[in-house]
């Protein structure tokens, strides 16, 4: 007898009437959302177990460097194992939920376009990921790799496709780096973006604008840019795909909690100048509050945040209430610091209008896994009303990972079927 069962199956009962207090109760016609499970880097050797235990979506990866290694010259023999995994995939069942690698640019990218490599205020640079926000010979450069990519491999085979803009494919500017200034850094000097800014040539920190006074609020409607610019480039993003003919789930990527408004508010008080505990997440522009709300609101665009069971919250990885949306600008900043990542970011999002939502568990480099993970990761997909969960990673449902294995997973998949 394993002793992991009834724990497990009492997990379960809490999950199921969560769920049924996050999504209400149902019209006689109206048919409970399905949620849809999968893995993160999915093993195509795995496919058809992982589709026999009751899981129904797979993670496929592409790689910009290695699908294009010359500036327009493609690897066809890469481009033939990706439709290989792609086909493997379907062929077990599994809907294909794509990332087309923008965050592992070519290294001739970079070198095509010096001017449009990412710029700190420091004059620091960054090459880790294509500067999509301000860059339009880069937007170019992508686009064209994106209609290979359509060509060579298949979109229309695909069933979702993973928007983002930073290093790890998520929505955010690059991260400091790691030899480089302390601080927050903000990403918007290289000769583009000096072109759009509303203040060529300030600098956070900076109290003086060409001789005159800088107020704070030029310092917020500089701020506004920055962040607003940041959400145009994933708004370009989806009209490339759906331009392409994409019509399935586009999945935006949200890390963590970000910043929350008194955050931003003590930044642009003090100009931005790299103080604080958040300067590095104010320099990343990750302040959900702001920034999703900008972000095209088409039922297609499902709001991803990849912060499950992340150990964040008190009590630890708490899940959503009735009314988080109703609170969010309203409630106590103390309030709202003490609700997980994902909880705050759900809250965000459905109260800018968003109707799709799903998460990630935020894996085990992030937040050690534990006995009970998975089930505190359906508690909070059942009290967010999230339409789908991607484990991270498929290794760790293989490998003795403590609370991550395929018969955990699919037992709280068959209990969240049956229970529904």
């Amino acid at each position: 007898m394993n002793p992991a069962r009834p724990p497990v199956r009492a997990a379960l009962l809490t999950v199921l009437v969560l769920a049924a207090a996050a999504f209400g109760p149902l019209r006689p016609d109206e048919q409970p959302p399905v949620p849809l499970f999968g893995t993160l880097q999915t093993d195509p050797e795995r496919a058809a177990e992982e589709y026999a235990h009751g899981l129904r979506v797979a993670h496929l990866q592409v790689a910009w460097d290695r699908f294009e290694p010359e500036r327009g010259v493609y690897d066809e023999a890469y481009a033939r194992q990706v439709r290989e995994r792609l086909a493997s995939f379907r062929d077990a069942g599994l809907r294909v939920e794509a990332g087309l690698g923008l965050n592992h640019p070519p290294a001739w990218l970079a070198d095509a376009h010096p001017e449009s490599v990412w710029r700190n205020q420091y004059g620091e640079r960054s090459t880790n990921t294509p500067n999509l926000v301000f860059s339009a010979p880069v937007r170019a450069e992508v686009a064209a790799y994106v209609r290979q990519v359509d060509e060579r491999i298949g979109l229309d085979d695909v069933w979702a496709l993973r928007l983002g803009t930073d290093e790890n494919g998520e929505f955010g500017y690059p991260r400091p780096l790691p030899d480089g200034r302390d601080g927050g850094a903000f990403w918007a000097y290289d000769q583009q973006a000096q072109a759009a800014s509303p203040y060529p040539g300030w600098r956070p920190g900076e109290h003086s604008y060409r001789g005159a006074s800088f107020t704070e609020r030029q310092v917020r409607r500089w701020y506004d840019w920055y962040l607003g610019s940041l959400a145009d480039a994933v708004n370009w993003q989806i009209e490339l795909y759906t331009g392409l003919g994409h019509r399935g789930p586009l999945k935006l990527l949200v890390p963590g909690a970000g910043f929350y408004p008194a955050d931003r508010d003590a930044a642009v008080a003090t100009y931005l100048d790299g103080r604080g505990d958040g300067a590095r997440l104010i320099g990343q522009g990750v302040g959900f509050f702001a920034t999703l709300g900008l972000v095209e609101h088409r039922d297609q665009v499902q709001i991803t945040t990849t912060a499950l069971v992340d150990g964040t919250g008190r009590p630890t990885d708490n899940g959503c209430a009735p009314g988080d949306s109703g609170a969010v600008g309203s409630a106590p900043d103390a309030t709202v610091r003490t609700w997980s990542s994902a909880r705050w970011v759900v809250a965000v999002a459905r109260a800018e209008g968003f109707r799709h939502l799903s998460g990630e568990s935020a894996g085990p480099q992030v937040a050690a896994y534990r006995p009970g993970v998975m089930a505190a990761a359906f508690r909070q997909l059942g009290t967010c009303g999230l339409e789908g969960l991607m484990w991270a990673f498929d290794q760790q449902l293989y490998d003795g990972t403590p609370g991550s294995s395929l018969d955990t997973y699919s037992e709280l998949i068959k209990g969240w079927s049956v229970g529904r």
